[in-house]
């Protein structure tokens, strides 16, 4: 279906047209037909489908002659097909619908009036922006419910990833979090549109309509009705000149040196008889102040975590997330407390909060930002690093001559030496992240028994698929996995 046709169908939706009223939602509460079924059928594109008849999902697969295990699949026009009360109408390779299950309970009855009165009111703020799911499924004794969106089919890998398969999962969050979803509900067996059999507990279904969104659509109008800000991409830095550059480098340099010298005041700070006389020092917080009676709540906090992060490596204890953002709010609470100066507390999203802690441990460990990271506006693209580096090319030809001329000397000693300490700290960040691999590749092995994949285990982590796989290449030569 074009755009243009989807567009042209977004109109006022039947349900006002037949004049139900807001008790069901604007759902409309008219069972679904022969004819809907069929149209859902051409929609999904397929002449079998795996199915299962009940709950016991284990049936809906049978041995092979290799040992292992082959879905069932039920002709779509057969009468078995029709006795199964679960489908699978997405795959990890292709989707041609979105589903998103309820876990709100309501009242029994099996009717759009029996879902709960958020529920409702939530579809009624969908269908009134043309974006209403075109299947609801409603379970007759708790209210609970199963809706169904067509979508513009999208394709995976092997594997199930694609860019596409991101924006559904992405798609699907965001539906689910309006309507109260199931968070565990795995998106592969559903409830069937297409059971006719005599269950009584078999969840009712009712067709609303059948235009087909797009699914960058359908994301950008949920996030816009559910005020939640769309992810804008990052836009590569461009300059005019190479003056503009070198002044942006400079800039980036000279933010990143003041926040280097924040740590060092804080850890400078750090004795007990320091903070004993210290009148700004509350609860272990030092506040610091943009005025009379109002705190910088944030660089307050921030400069408390960084202190907490240098303790902990004093210690010799690890600086997790947790711990960091402890401190972090501990210090933000603090200073909101003595000076908010009648401002509501604004404290980051816990997103921001565990970017903040990784900034803290990059600056504690290694005197700068984690992950590449800096207080910098930006970061610079490949070809502007080439154009520094050839303007610092002169620089660079002193230092290669001071090699030549006097290889033993302080200056290519003190080379060697932080080249040595720099790569024994990449040592031990590969063997902690090795370890962590290990570790992840055996509870899946243990949890599934199948052994996971590099892009797997890099997803679990928070590593790239090539780190993780080149990590478990070491570990099979080494003998440790299979």
């Amino acid at each position: 279906m074009s755009v243009s046709n989807r567009n042209a169908e977004r109109t006022t939706p039947r349900q006002h047209v037949r004049g139900v009223g807001f008790h069901t939602g604007w759902l409309d509460d008219t069972p679904a037909g022969a004819t809907d079924r069929d149209a859902l059928l051409a929609h999904l594109g397929r002449s079998a489908i795996h199915a299962s008849k009940d709950r016991n999902f284990s049936s809906a697969y049978y041995p092979d002659s290799d040992g292992g295990r082959r879905p069932r699949l039920y002709r779509v026009d057969s009468p078995a097909f029709a006795n199964c009360q679960y489908v699978m109408l997405t795959t990890k390779q292709y989707a041609a619908v979105l589903v998103v299950d309820i876990d709100q309970p309501g009242q029994a009855g099996g009717h759009p009036t029996s879902l709960a009165l958020s529920v409702r009111e939530n579809f009624a703020k969908l269908i009134k922006h043309g974006i209403g799911p075109s299947w609801v499924g409603i379970n007759p004794l708790t209210g609970k419910a199963q809706a169904i969106w067509l979508i513009d089919p999208v394709y995976a890998d092997k594997a199930g990833q694609s860019p596409h398969m991101s924006l559904l999962a992405a798609t699907s969050k965001a539906l689910g979090e309006m309507l109260d979803h199931d968070p565990h509900f795995s998106h592969r067996f559903s409830r069937s549109p297409f059971y006719e059999g005599k269950d009584p507990t078999a969840y009712r279904w009712y067709c609303q309509h059948k235009r087909v969104h797009r699914l960058a659509d359908l994301l950008r109008e949920v996030r816009a009705l559910t005020g939640q800000e769309a992810k804008q991409q990052s836009t590569r830095q461009q300059f005019s000149s190479g003056r503009e550059l070198l002044e942006a480098a400079k800039t980036r340099r000279q933010q990143a040196e003041a926040f280097k010298a924040l740590a060092n005041d804080v850890e400078a700070e750090l004795a007990t008889s320091v903070e004993r006389y210290d009148p700004d020092l509350i609860e272990g917080v030092r506040v610091l102040w943009i005025n009379q009676g109002r705190a910088a709540r944030d660089e307050t906090a921030f400069r408390h975590a960084l202190k907490v992060g240098h303790r902990l490596r004093a210690a010799g204890q690890r600086l997790t997330d947790n711990a960091l953002i402890d401190a972090y709010e501990h210090g933000y609470n603090i200073a909101q407390e003595v000076g908010g100066d009648g401002r509501l507390s604004e404290m980051p999203p816990m997103r921001d909060r565990q970017t903040m802690a990784r900034r803290v441990r990059g600056y504690v460990t290694q005197a700068k930002a984690s992950d590449g990271g800096s207080v910098a506006p930006g970061r610079a693209t490949s070809t502007e690093r080439k154009a520094l580096a050839t303007m610092g090319r002169r620089g660079g030809q002193k230092a290669a001559q001071r090699w030549k001329t006097d290889p033993d000397g302080e200056y290519a000693r003190g080379r060697r030496d932080m080249l040595k300490k720099a790569n024994q700290q990449r040592r031990r960040q590969g063997n902690e992240t090795r370890a962590q691999v290990y570790a992840a590749y055996a509870s899946s092995l243990a949890q599934t028994g199948k052994a996971p994949t590099g892009a797997e285990i890099g997803r679990e982590l928070g590593i790239t698929r090539k780190t993780a796989s080149a990590h478990l290449r070491a570990l099979r030569n080494a003998g440790m996995i299979e």
